[in-house]
C-alpha cells in the first residue's frame, strides 16, 4: 500500500513564488503540504507527491489565457488522472489537494473518475476520448462512449478517494476567470465537482471576508445517501488570505494546520518540523482584493449560516480575532458571532500551539 497524493495550485502561483518587493517567498498552502509530506511514513508506507502549478504560470500569453479564461484546467485534470493510473494499485490511498482553481479542478478530477474508473497504464491514449466523454455528459450507453472505449483492454472501477481537502473553491464562474465570464461563461458548467460514493471525507477551508463576485465560492452539498465525513469552516481573511500566497501569512497558515490535522489523522505522514515553520496568526494582515475593476463589478457578500447540514462550521481563529480589540474584526456577515453563541459549530486545530498574538504586527 502507499499514498497518492494530488496537489493543484490556484491561478497564477507556481512553487518558488517570490515577493517582489519584499524578496520574501510566499508559497501558497498547496505548495506548503506539498513539500511537507514525507516520503515514506514512520511505517514504510510510500508517499508520493504530484504538484502541479496553476493555470496562467506558462509565460505572459498564458498568464492572460490562463488567467483570464481558465485555459489549461482541462489539460491539468487529463494530467492528474494519468498520474494516478499509472500508479494506483489496490489498497493504494489518494489525498487530493487544490487552492482556488486548483481546488475546482481536484474536485472536478474526482468526477471525472467517478465517471470513467481508472483504465490501464497502456490505454491512456484514449484519455482524450474519455475526457470528451465526460465534457459532453456522454454515458455508457451513448455512442462517444461506445467510441471511446472500444479498444480499451481493462477498466477498474473508481477507487476511493480517502480525502479532497480544498482552499476557498472558485466556482462556475470563477473558472473561466472575469473576461472569461462574459466570452465564454457556459464552457465549465460540465464539471462534476460535487461528493461522489467514492469521497470518503471532504475538508473546505471558506474565506469570510473575500468579495469580488468572480470569485464566489462553491460549497459542497451532502447528498443524501453519501456516508463520508465533510466539513467546511469559514475562516478570517479574503480568498488568498485563506489559500495563502500573500506575506505575511499567518492567517492562511491557520487554515493550512487545521488541513493537515484532518490529513494527518487519516494516516498522511508530514514533516512536522518544516510545517512549524509557518506559525498560524489570527490577528495577521488581512488584505483588500476588491480592486477598482472588482468595485465597477460591484460586491458579493458571502453568507454564513446557511449550511450547517452541509458540514459548516467557523474556525475558532475567527472568534479570537473578532475578540481582539486591537483587530477591529467585525465582518458584517458574522454578525451575532462576537459571544461564541453561534448556531453553527466552532473547529479548532490543536496540532499546533495557536491563540497567541502575531508578535510584529
Amino acid at each position: 500500500m502507499k499514498r497518492i497524493v494530488i496537489c493543484a495550485d490556484g491561478t497564477w502561483n507556481i512553487r518558488d513564488q517570490v515577493d517582489k518587493k519584499t524578496g520574501r517567498r510566499h508559497p501558497t498552502n498547496v505548495t506548503k503540504i506539498a513539500r511537507a509530506i514525507r516520503p515514506q511514513s514512520s511505517d514504510g508506507t510510500d508517499q508520493i507527491v504530484y504538484y502541479h502549478e496553476g493555470v496562467g504560470t506558462n509565460g505572459p500569453l498564458d498568464k492572460v489565457t490562463g488567467g483570464a479564461f481558465g485555459k489549461g484546467m482541462e489539460e491539468n485534470i487529463r494530467n492528474m488522472y494519468r498520474f494516478i493510473v499509472y500508479n494506483y494499485e489496490p489498497g493504494d490511498e489518494i489525498f487530493l489537494f487544490g487552492f482556488s482553481r486548483g481546488a475546482f479542478t481536484v474536485r472536478s478530477l474526482a468526477g471525472f473518475m467517478n465517471l470513467i474508473g481508472l483504465i490501464e497504464k497502456d490505454d491512456d491514449y484514449y484519455v482524450p476520448e474519455m475526457y470528451h466523454c465526460y465534457e459532453k455528459s456522454k454515458g455508457p450507453d451513448s455512442p462517444e462512449w461506445e467510441k471511446a472505449f472500444h479498444n480499451v483492454k481493462g477498466n477498474r472501477p473508481c477507487p476511493p478517494i480517502k480525502l479532497i481537502g480544498v482552499w476557498d473553491t472558485v466556482g462556475a464562474l470563477g473558472a473561466p476567470g472575469v473576461i472569461g465570464q462574459i466570452f465564454n461563461k457556459n464552457k465549465y458548467q460540465y464539471h462534476d465537482i460535487d461528493l461522489n460514493p467514492n469521497i470518503e471525507n471532504a475538508m473546505h477551508a471558506v474565506a469570510i471576508d473575500e468579495r469580488r463576485k468572480p470569485f464566489k465560492p462553491s460549497f459542497w452539498g451532502r447528498p443524501m445517501s453519501w456516508q463520508g465525513e465533510l466539513q467546511q469552516a469559514w475562516f478570517a481573511g479574503v480568498h488568498s488570505n485563506v489559500g495563502g500566497s500573500y506575506s505575511p501569512d499567518g492567517l492562511a497558515n491557520e487554515a493550512l494546520h487545521w488541513m493537515v490535522e484532518k490529513a494527518e489523522a487519516l494516516g498522511l505522514e508530514c514533516d512536522k518540523e518544516y510545517l512549524d515553520h509557518f506559525w498560524p496568526c489570527f490577528n495577521s494582515v488581512l488584505n483588500d482584493s476588491m480592486t477598482i475593476a472588482y468595485q465597477v463589478m460591484g460586491p458579493y457578500e458571502r453568507q454564513i449560516g446557511k449550511r450547517v447540514n452541509d458540514g459548516e462550521a467557523i474556525h475558532q481563529s475567527v472568534l479570537d480575532r473578532m475578540q481582539h480589540a486591537k483587530c477591529d474584526y467585525d465582518p458584517p456577515n458574522i454578525e451575532g458571532y462576537h459571544d461564541n453563541q453561534a448556531n453553527i459549530p466552532v473547529v479548532n486545530t490543536s496540532r499546533i500551539k495557536r491563540g497567541e498574538p502575531c508578535p510584529d504586527l
